[in-house]
């Protein structure tokens, strides 16, 4: 009986080691740094899923992540190919040439801070460089207009100059043809809630822009078509009798 016994006592804890056994389909598929920027592809194994996790090697940052079909397995092949820098905010451009998709990614190298980041497909056979092409200050907001000229997308970034603030991003398709800059049309300010709103006339975008001016912020970029005639410049080549000042480019 006891020989029995201490046969149960050895048996049963390694029973229960096989039944708690779990498998993981999540599992880390590649790793690019540039400067103080970690990028960790991960891939879920079982809905094909490619996720980059973007985050910054400085203390109490938060890691921000985007999510694409895979269309090569379970590869991708991450590289940068453009960036450019303004103070302490620093603008990269990553592509994954496996599945054809390009990423811009805002950050600043500073404590508590979180990256922002926007994905898009990228067009094959695409040049990948980004130029800065407007640029408007207002107060404690900058606003950095970024096209990518291959791929007709047009990102603004919003930062606002405060310790410890994190920058914001958002991209759009771009419009060809259309003349002007980015400007303030319109401001609000509510206790410590500023709203701007900023104009693209080349793409006749308006983005209303929202942030507080303490340590820590983070704007909000809010953007949409308007379609009030505002931006008669990137509206010239479809309505030339309308505006007979502005002539179509040829």
């Amino acid at each position: 009986m006891k020989k029995l016994l201490m046969f149960f006592a050895l048996v049963l804890p390694l029973t229960s080691q096989a039944a708690g056994y779990k498998s993981s389909l999540v599992v880390q598929t590649g790793e690019f740094r540039e400067s103080d920027l970690i990028v960790r592809t991960v891939t879920d194994l079982e809905s094909n899923k490619i996720c980059l996790a973007f985050y910054i090697r400085t203390t109490g940052t938060s890691p921000q992540m985007t999510c694409y079909d895979g269309k090569a397995g379970f590869r991708s092949d991450i590289n940068q190919v453009g960036h450019f820098r303004e103070g302490d905010l620093v603008v990269r451009k990553l592509k994954d040439s496996v599945n054809e998709m390009s990423c811009l990614v805002a950050y600043v190298s500073t404590p508590g801070t979180s990256p922002s980041i926007d994905c898009y497909n990228r067009r094959p056979g695409a040049k990948d460089t980004i130029e800065r092409s407007g640029h408007v200050r207002e107060g404690d907001l900058d606003v950095h207009r970024i096209v990518d000229a291959d791929s007709t997308k047009t990102c603004l970034v919003a930062f606002v100059n405060t310790e410890g603030t994190s920058p914001s991003l958002t991209c759009y398709d771009s419009h060809t043809g259309g003349k002007g800059n980015i400007t303030q049309t319109g401001y609000m300010r509510e206790g410590d809630l500023v709203v701007r709103k900023i104009v693209d006339q080349p793409n006749g975008m308006a983005c209303l822009i929202s942030y507080v001016s303490t340590a820590g912020t983070r704007a909000n970029i809010n953007c949409f078509e308007e379609q009030s005639g505002a931006y008669p410049e990137a509206r010239s080549q479809t309505q030339p009798k309308a505006q007979p000042r502005y002539r179509p480019t040829e």
